[in-house]
């Protein structure tokens, strides 16, 4: 674990701390870096990077900003892969600010007002632990959104663990939240997120943050997340899992959640999400004993899930069965 947390009069110096995350970012990672440098504030902020071992160009690219930049970045390089929870961590633990906020190393902003903007409300409105923005989805090389998350009915309003809890679409990239990693307490809270899912981090990090207190959802687009196509990224998370695997890990994730905090959380969104999905990729792959091994570790409370999943698999039936007759009728 990084235990650089530099000194108490430094740390009081420092309003926000943004995280960057890198791993094979060497086509990306110099437009995420001036996209924060970009930034025009009244707040003081440093950037913090943490390289996931990356085996291209990226740690030399971001050595040479920290480098130009020494009084702004600093620079953390992982020996060996540890994975994108343990690297959340390790970053936050870096970071120094009375706030922080991410950003990946393929992704990039698009407000230079953000931490101006953010840090501003968080000042201004203590009863929130986070505040979210809107984020663009953007293929690669793309300069105009073909989708913004989340939908304009959660914009400029309260996201809440019940919300969490209905699956209502958020996206997390770009968020901004108070520093609890400045203490103890704080980083033993934060670090049950590796010790819940090895490979997945956006749900349990998620609850983790709503269960210190509610968000707020900025109606600004702020941040461009890059929709990179699988065959060109082979290092992203998509590419590296199967589809078995991926359901693997979240149900192993909602299994974690469910096993510290079953009782004050209700899961069956998420798990009937995952479930369906692993019973389509089950019929599809044929891999039934694969398959079932993980869905039998579904908690018995939840085992009504594939009830709930009936109209939705006839739904797809007949979606297939629709198309079928349309292409013969020429439709």
């Amino acid at each position: 674990m990084i235990s650089d947390r530099g000194d108490k009069t430094l740390k009081n110096e420092i309003d926000v701390s943004v995280y960057m995350l890198t791993y094979f970012h060497e086509k990306y990672v110099s437009e995420a870096i001036e996209s924060v440098l970009a930034q025009k504030t009244q707040y003081n902020y440093e950037l913090v990077i943490s390289d996931d071992c990356s085996k291209d160009k990226t740690v030399s690219i971001i050595k040479e900003y920290e480098n130009k930049y020494p009084d702004k970045i600093r620079v953390n390089c992982n020996p060996e892969n540890i994975g994108i929870p343990k690297n959340i961590y390790t970053a936050r633990c870096m970071c120094r600010g009375r706030y922080i906020v991410a950003l990946s190393g393929d992704d990039y902003w698009i407000d230079e007002n953000k931490l101006e903007t953010e840090v501003t409300f968080l000042e201004e409105h203590p009863e929130y632990n986070a505040v979210f923005n809107l984020v663009e989805l953007r293929d690669d090389g793309a300069e105009e959104a073909y989708e913004t998350l989340p939908p304009k009915e959660y914009w400029n309003r309260p996201y809440t663990v019940k919300d969490f809890e209905e699956g209502n679409n958020l996206a997390t990239h770009g968020f901004m939240m108070r520093n609890d990693f400045l203490t103890e307490e704080g980083r033993a809270y934060y670090h049950q997120s590796q010790e819940i899912s090895t490979f997945v981090d956006d749900a349990v990090d998620m609850y983790l943050v709503l269960r210190k207190g509610p968000a707020y959802i900025l109606g600004i687009a702020t941040d461009a997340h890059r929709m990179i196509k699988k065959q060109d990224d082979t290092n992203n998370y998509n590419s590296r899992y199967s589809r078995l695997e991926r359901m693997t890990h979240h149900i192993e994730l909602y299994n974690g959640l469910y096993e510290r905090f079953g009782d004050e959380i209700d899961l069956t969104y998420w798990y009937t999400y995952w479930v369906r999905d692993g019973v389509l990729g089950m019929l599809s792959s044929r891999e039934f004993s694969k398959y079932k091994s993980v869905l039998k570790t579904v908690p018995k409370k939840y085992k009504n899930i594939y009830l709930r999943s009936i109209p939705y698999f006839m739904g797809v039936a007949w979606r297939k069965s629709f198309g079928r007759i349309c292409r013969q009728d020429g439709r």
